[in-house]
C-alpha cells in the first residue's frame, strides 16, 4: 500500500521546483542582463588593473631616471664619459611620458573640458563620456599602429644610438605602442565604471 501511494503523487516539474527554491520566476531576459553586468564589471577589473600595473612600471621607470641622472652628473663631475646616460636619460622620459600618462588618465589628474563637463553633468553626462571614450579611442589605435611601426622599424635595422653603449633605439619606440594600449585600457575602465557604478 505504501508503493502506490508514493506513485500517486505528482512528480513537481524541474522548472517549477527551482523557480520555488529560488523564490523567483526564472526570466531569461534577467540573466542575459545579469550576464552582461557581469561581464562588463570583470572587464571593469582587467582594464583598471592594467591601468594600476602601468602606475608602477611608471614609478620604476622614474627611480631609474633619477638614477640615471645622477650617475651621469658624477660621472661628469669625475670627467668620466656620461653621454650614454644622457641617452638613457632620453628613453626613460620617453617611457615615463607615455606610461605615465596611463595613470593619469585613469585617476582623471589632467582635467579637460570632457572630463570638467562630465562632472559637472553627472550621470547625464554619459553621452559625452561615450563620445569622448571614441574620440580617445580612435586617436589612441591609429597612435598604437604608427608607434608599432616605427618600433618595429627600428627593431628590423637594428637602430642604435651613437653612444658608447649604442642602445636600441626600438626600446625607446615601444614607449609609444605599449603607452596608447594601457592608456586606452584606461580609458574603457573609466567608462565601464560609469556604467557600472564600480569602485575607482
Amino acid at each position: 500500500m505504501k508503493n502506490e501511494a508514493i506513485e500517486k503523487q505528482p512528480v513537481e516539474p524541474l522548472d517549477a521546483a527551482t523557480e520555488r527554491q529560488s523564490g523567483t520566476p526564472g526570466d531569461p531576459s534577467e540573466n542575459r542582463t545579469g550576464s552582461r553586468d557581469g561581464i562588463a564589471r570583470h572587464l571593469q577589473v582587467a582594464t583598471g588593473r592594467l591601468a594600476d600595473g602601468a602606475g608602477h612600471l611608471a614609478a620604476a621607470i622614474l627611480l631609474i631616471l633619477t638614477l640615471s641622472i645622477v650617475l651621469g652628473i658624477t660621472l661628469r663631475e669625475v670627467h668620466i664619459d656620461n653621454s650614454w646616460t644622457f641617452d638613457l636619460d632620453l628613453f626613460t622620459l620617453a617611457w615615463l611620458s607615455f606610461i605615465g600618462a596611463v595613470l593619469t588618465s585613469l585617476r582623471d589628474h589632467h582635467v579637460t573640458a570632457g572630463i570638467a563637463l562630465e562632472n559637472l553633468l553627472g550621470g547625464r553626462g554619459t553621452l559625452l563620456a561615450i563620445l569622448r571614450f571614441a574620440i580617445a579611442a580612435t586617436f589612441l589605435v591609429m597612435f598604437a599602429i604608427s608607434g608599432y611601426r616605427q618600433a618595429h622599424s627600428s627593431f628590423v635595422t637594428n637602430e642604435t644610438t651613437l653612444d658608447v653603449v649604442a642602445w636600441p633605439v626600438w626600446v625607446a619606440k615601444a614607449a609609444l605602442p605599449l603607452g596608447a594600449a594601457l592608456w586606452l585600457a584606461a580609458e574603457a575602465h573609466k567608462l565601464l565604471r560609469r556604467f557600472t557604478g564600480g569602485e575607482k
